[in-house]
């Protein structure tokens, strides 16, 4: 069966934030004293064009992350010849090096870096023993610079590597990784980074496409239209749109693409021709229309529709999990619509449990960390942090929902579908609970 994992509320409500200014004190910190526990369920994300953003509201108040305390003695000892903190001699320690941009020049990506490691270490504070070891490494989002990290992460015994963020830097170090069976659960949306000993832990844009049409084709819907930007997040959108739908029994009607700087008017107009012609000779089918937009511009192009003449009650609009933003779903002509996102309360959980321990909500990729590092917490406990380990055709249950890593190094998810409503948006078709059998 797949592994499960879940939130320990009472052993969080008692840990101190860490800091992530003291490299050496996440070296004393990555040992959690809980006892191991198995990760009885973990995760999926939401796609999205890199660098990834959040929000950088500070620390609540009466949250005092300066109250850490002396770090333990971090001297290096001789053991199985990798790194050692003094602390941890004698112990059978599996370690992971952690590479993430802390010193990008964007300072949102720099935010997201730290907020990933929050995740991360607090995998590990409520799942791992005494001797698992998290190893943080700065890449500044320069290949040359990880390059040089993953050496020093072979150097010092590294069992496994969570990062990189961004897809170039993950394919400048698989194969180094690769010559020494070292799995490296990277963060990337770029699926021509996976492969090769590197798996994606990020939801890709072809999963959110998946499970809409998963969803469509579910309610008899087997013509689908698109409309969205030229941009390369739009093209992989379209593509995966295509895809799906061939894969599904359906057919792509017509695809419209617009440049972001010009808007969508034009395109939107040729779209609306499609469906009403469409409309007129099939009434009785419904048609799909995706839009892979965001806020502002979603609220521009979406009322475009019905502006030129398409009745809507014969069109579903679908979106990515871009859509997951409150501020615009009380745009009348989105009423209905539906995105895919992970399972929300798993995920609300977790970001509750963050705000509570570090004093501000976590960025968006922080579940996904935490969903990566209690994978290997839990593969490490069974003497498992290998490549078949990772592949687990089962898969594993986190904050983000069942997922698996697939033999190509993409990533299987189990998303739930989302639909807009005057009120809010709704839970409609829950995630999936496990993976039907057959290879990953």
């Amino acid at each position: 069966m797949f592994q499960e994992m879940t939130l320990l509320q009472p052993l969080l409500r008692t840990i101190k934030a860490p800091s992530f200014l003291l490299i050496g004190f996440l070296f004393a910190t990555a040992c959690a004293s809980a006892p191991a526990r198995p990760p009885v369920q973990i995760g999926t994300g939401s796609p999205r064009v890199e660098p990834v953003t959040g929000p950088t509201e500070g620390p609540e108040e009466g949250v005092d992350v300066t109250d850490l305390g002396e770090p333990e003695d971090l001297t290096q000892v001789v053991g199985d010849g990798g790194l050692t903190p003094a602390f941890m001699e004698g112990r059978e320690i599996k370690r992971a090096a952690v590479l993430l941009p802390f010193s990008h020049p964007n300072a949102q990506v720099r935010n997201e870096a730290e907020s990933m490691l929050a995740g991360i270490e607090l995998a590990l504070f409520q799942y791992a023993g005494d001797n698992f070891l998290i190893i943080p490494k700065d890449t500044a989002g320069k290949t040359s610079i990880t390059e040089a990290r993953i050496d020093e992460a072979i150097q010092e015994k590294a069992n496994v590597v969570l990062g990189p963020l961004f897809g170039a830097n993950v394919k400048a170090i698989r194969e180094r990784a690769q010559d020494k069976k070292i799995p490296v659960i990277a963060f990337s949306t770029d699926r021509s980074a996976a492969g090769g000993g590197s798996y994606l832990a990020s939801v890709s844009p072809e999963e959110e496409v998946r499970r809409m049409v998963e969803y469509a084709a579910g309610q008899g819907i087997f013509s689908y239209v698109f409309l969205g930007p030229q941009t390369a997040y739009g093209r992989q959108i379209e593509n995966a749109l295509r895809t799906e739908a061939f894969n599904n029994g359906g057919v792509v009607l017509t695809s419209a693409f617009y440049m972001p700087e010009t808007g969508a008017t034009e395109a939107a107009r040729s779209v609306s021709e499609i469906l009403k012609s469409e409309i007129e000779v099939r009434p009785r089918n419904k048609i799909a229309v995706m839009i892979p937009e965001r806020g502002v511009q979603l609220l521009s192009i979406a009322p475009l529709l019905p502006y030129n003449g398409v009745d809507m009650t014969h069109v579903t609009l679908m979106g990515t999990s871009l859509w997951s933003d409150e501020s615009i779903w009380r745009e009348p002509t989105l009423d209905g619509a539906v995105y895919p996102t992970p399972d929300p309360e798993n995920l609300t959980t977790f970001r509750e449990a963050y705000r509570r321990i570090y004093g501000k909500a976590p960025t968006d990729l922080a579940a996904v960390a935490y969903d990566a590092a209690a994978v290997a917490v839990r593969l490490a406990a069974e003497d498992n942090l290998k490549y078949n380990g990772v592949t687990d055709p089962d898969g594993f249950f986190g904050v983000n929902g069942l997922f698996r890593f697939r033999l190509d190094g993409t990533s299987q998810r189990g998303l739930a579908v989302m639909q807009i409503r005057p009120t809010g948006a709704e839970l409609i078709e829950k995630g999936a609970s496990q993976f039907g059998p057959g290879p990953s």
